[in-house]
């Protein structure tokens, strides 16, 4: 899995630069590029006493709750509505946005931190916003105290009265000689009253002195200083945070665009898919220095010269367990070169000494006779059946059962085969288009046709089929030969198209011979064929251009790879 991966991310390793450099870049420039904003940080410590003089749990929980709570108060609206009146053009949700407190562990102490674009302000407004908390929790620590003062007042007052009230009960009862009772119980009813009386005066002394020592909790133990350097934007941190993003980015991108892409863009990758053996691989042609003319039997300093040999020789040591007689050359869709790639088969294969006979099955879009320059009128594959269906019926009596192999008779092939310039090579053209081409591969004229291609003498009878899938053409013809070719332009392999290719086959239980990898990018420095030739002197290279000897295929007029008639086009044949 791990290894799958890193072949992903090795293949789009430009991808994976780009978001990498991109995003680094756009941040560092926003960054750069946003207003700079300066922090300033004000101390304030919250004083709370101790009336035993020594701390307990709950004291100490309660001055932690207590520190939480003012700096809540300090970013709450009453004291920031009131900053923000001190700010001409500040408003109360822009200081709040740019406002925060923190809570020192473990300390009464709490930091107010204030970012503006001027680093004076922002130390002002700091500043401003500790003294406007102290301010209004002194005052309302005030207020209160001096409820509670009027409030013990009254009760004091009251409780004199009580006082003034049972004493003079006690003082009746005492001078009437009264009930000793009685005066117990009033005395105890005094002397409580002159305890509380006492508590309360005490209580209310304790309020003045903190109300004549100012009544604040509250102290700025440090006030803010102005800020020399930036707290936003971070360039530096920004910056890294972005690079680190943009790399994320490009794996995540490269991992679902492959999830995503449908194109098989190397040979390994097809090899994977259809699991055929890769036969050859066939370079695309250069623009600038291959003539198109030269894609049919290539000059000697081509590099796919090579390239057929070597599907010529993998194709032989692919038929050593089972020797084949026919091959159908096909591909998936149009446009991927098999009748190119068909053509140069067979001249390869007639090269070798084995005589070789190229029929042009894709009666609907005929390219062979076009590319080897035969007329358009000569007699074909269609033509040849055709001739074979009219024998069929003329043997259809008594003599013939269709248990007993197809009467040949005196059919003969060699008046829908010609020759060309290529010993040993023959080739058969498509002829006119049927009205159904399926039927007619389909038909008993068909079988009849291969039992006349049995005794032709041909070693090698390669079929330039249609493409595979949208056609019944190919699907019948490929039940009906030894082995299958398939051509793939490795330039628009699409990954659903090959397994839809695939699946036909599987299905149909044809045996595939293997693939050709069709235009594939050269490059020189790993073809070493090719840079043998490409640095050759210039004379060199002359002298072996005019070495070939120019002849002309078939007789009167060949037909141009434009479709116009062309009177005498050589087709030139290395020696």
């Amino acid at each position: 899995m791990i290894d799958h991966y890193w072949k992903i991310l090795l293949k789009r390793w430009k991808l994976i630069v780009i978001c990498f450099i991109a995003t680094g870049l756009a941040v560092f420039v926003v960054s750069t590029l946003m207003t700079p904003l300066y922090q300033s940080t004000a101390l304030v410590q919250v004083a709370v006493s101790s009336n035993s003089g020594q701390a307990d749990i709950n004291g100490l929980l309660a001055s932690d709750q207590l520190v939480q709570t003012e700096a809540q108060l300090a970013v709450s609206d009453p004291v920031l509505r009131e900053v923000a009146s001190h700010y001409p053009g500040l408003s109360v949700d822009q200081l709040a946005k740019n406002t925060s407190t923190l809570v020192k562990a473990n300390t009464q102490l709490f930091q107010i931190d204030v970012l503006d674009a001027s680093p004076m302000r922002a130390a002002a407004l700091a500043n401003d916003i500790a003294s406007t908390l102290i301010k209004q929790q002194t005052q309302a620590s005030q207020q209160q105290n001096t409820q509670s003062q009027q409030q013990i007042q009254q009760d004091l007052n009251q409780t004199e009265l009580q006082i003034v009230s049972v004493s003079g009960q006690i003082a009746a009862l005492k001078a009437k000689n009264g009930n000793g009772a009685q005066i117990s119980t009033l005395q105890v009813k005094l002397s409580s009253l002159q305890q509380h009386y006492t508590q309360w005066q005490s209580l209310l002394a304790q309020l003045e002195l903190t109300q004549a020592q100012g009544g604040s909790f509250l102290f700025i133990a440090q006030k803010a200083q102005l800020a020399f350097n930036p707290a936003r934007p971070n360039v530096r941190v920004n910056t890294v945070i972005g690079f680190v993003i943009g790399l994320l980015d490009g794996f995540f991108l490269v991992i679902v665009l492959e999830q995503l892409d449908t194109r098989v863009r190397s040979v390994e990758e097809l090899a994977k898919l259809v699991e055929w053996p890769v036969l050859a691989t066939v370079f695309r042609p250069d623009t600038n220095k291959d003539k198109q003319e030269d894609l049919v039997n290539p000059p000697s300093h081509s590099p796919n010269v090579e390239a057929y040999r070597i599907l010529r020789t993998n194709l032989g040591f692919a038929l050593l367990d089972k020797p084949v007689h026919t091959i159908m050359v096909t591909s998936a869709v149009p446009a991927e070169g098999k009748s190119t790639t068909a053509a140069n088969l067979a001249i390869f294969m007639a090269k070798a000494g084995k005589r070789t006979l190229l029929i042009d099955a894709d009666m609907r879009r005929p390219t062979i006779a076009e590319i080897l320059h035969l007329p358009k009128d000569r007699l074909g594959l269609s033509n040849a059946i055709v001739a074979c269906a009219q024998s069929l019926s003329a043997a259809s009596g008594s003599m013939w059962k269709p248990s007993t192999p197809f009467p040949v008779g005196d059919f003969s092939l060699n008046a829908y085969t010609h020759a060309v310039n290529v010993p040993n090579l023959k080739v058969m053209p498509a002829g006119p288009l049927p009205p159904n081409p399926p039927d007619l591969l389909d038909s008993r004229a068909m079988e009849s046709f291969q039992v006349s291609l049995a005794s032709s003498g041909a070693e090698v009878i390669i079929f330039d089929a249609p493409p595979l899938l949208g056609l019944s053409d190919a699907n019948i013809l490929a039940s009906k030969v030894d082995g299958v070719l398939v051509v793939i332009n490795i330039e628009r392999a699409n990954k659903k198209q090959i397994e839809q290719m695939k699946a036909h086959f599987t299905q149909s239980g044809t045996r595939v011979l293997g693939c050709i990898v069709n235009k594939q990018h050269r490059n020189r420095k790993d073809s070493s064929y090719y840079s043998y030739y490409y640095y050759r002197s210039d004379g060199e290279s002359k002298s072996t251009h005019h070495s070939k000897t120019p002849v002309t295929v078939g007789v009167g007029a060949a037909v141009g790879a434009n479709g116009s008639a062309r009177a005498g086009k050589p087709v030139v044949v290395p020696e």
